[in-house]
């Protein structure tokens, strides 16, 4: 039993190139007068569509709008191939290609000059988030560029070699000009620091950039370089929203200023939105006792900004345009609807 079992595997053994020799013979066939790229890939592959990639994988078709009487092709195993012959052989027949649909037209976009930008502030639930830079390689009280230092930072397991961050002094605190809550803190930007590695308990950087003097305590946060344009978009909803504090801590507010305001990546704010702002129209003091209670009477419009930078419940925006009368913290912002 023993024997036969051997004799039949080596029989089949013996016989097997001769299978795929017999699955893979090829089709040699000889292109005629009308035939078309579409139809033979049809035809032999079952498949109209597969011409664009018999055109590309044929460099012998140099337009693959010709193909020649004469011309041979070797069909194997759900492939076509080109076998080479000259254009002098025969004339060439103009092959049918399938309908194109029409490529959509290129949509403009109107791109904003965010006029170098600014970070100048930090949201409260930003500063919970921060890093801090706990030390350095040596007692030296200032640190400056190409220094080693070593962050403590609250996600570190998902940093990587190479990772930048921003280096903030954090100045004033900054209170909500309705309900007096901490919205913030206005920050100075100290400079950069890149990862080069992570340890158990803390972050290894070099400090890239240093603008300013750089101590022990300053916060990290990620660094987002901002593009010298955005594009405006509108957004899906109306956001409604206040103007908290200003870039320098600016009290009257004109056209370029940076603003921040009170709404952020939580409430669906992006980089690029715009912003109407506004003032809450109120009667004159004759008029009071003649209106009626809820007697509303039109906001008074100040100008249009855009989204230049947006934290988790902050944002930044540049004013680009205002009318005839100054802005002030506790004026308000819209998201601009189609």
């Amino acid at each position: 039993m023993r024997t036969k079992c051997t004799l039949l595997i080596v029989c089949l053994m013996l016989l097997a190139p001769c299978m795929t020799f017999a699955a893979e013979k090829p089709i040699i066939y000889t292109v005629k007068e009308g035939d078309t790229l579409w139809d033979i890939s049809r035809r032999f592959i079952k498949d109209p569509y597969y011409w664009p990639n018999l055109w590309s994988h044929n460099p012998d078709i140099s337009n693959p709008h010709l193909i020649y009487p004469g011309q041979k092709l070797r069909i194997t195993d759900g492939r076509i191939e080109v076998i080479p012959t000259t254009e002098e052989e025969a004339a060439p027949v103009v092959a049918e290609l399938p309908p194109m649909e029409p490529m959509p037209e290129p949509v403009a976009l109107d791109m904003v000059s965010t006029l170098g930008g600014a970070r100048g502030f930090l949201g409260a639930a930003d500063l919970e988030s921060a890093g801090a830079l706990l030390d350095t390689v040596d007692n030296r009280i200032l640190i400056s560029t190409g220094e080693k230092v070593f962050l403590e930072m609250k996600d570190l397991e998902s940093l990587r070699p190479g990772d930048v961050f921003q280096l903030v002094e954090v100045g004033d605190k900054v209170l909500h000009p309705v309900d007096r809550s901490i919205v913030g803190y206005l920050v100075d930007d100290l400079g950069t620091v890149e990862v080069i590695e992570t340890t158990q308990s803390v972050a290894v950087a070099i400090v890239t950039d240093a603008k300013k003097e750089i101590f022990r305590g300053a916060r990290v946060r990620p660094y987002v370089e901002v593009p010298n344009k955005v594009a405006r978009k509108y957004s899906e909803q109306v956001l409604l929203g206040y103007i908290v504090t200003a870039a320098e801590g600016k009290l009257a507010l004109g056209q370029y200023d940076v603003i921040h305001i009170d709404i952020g990546a939580e409430d669906g704010l992006e980089v690029g939105h715009q912003l109407e702002i506004y003032r809450t129209r109120e009667l004159t003091k004759a008029a009071r006792q003649d209106a009626a209670e809820d007697t509303v009477l039109p906001d008074v419009e100040l100008g249009q900004a855009i989204v230049l930078d947006v934290q988790q419940n902050t944002a930044a925006a540049v004013i680009l345009s205002i009318g005839n009368l100054p802005l002030y913290r506790g004026d308000r912002v819209a998201t601009v609807l189609p």
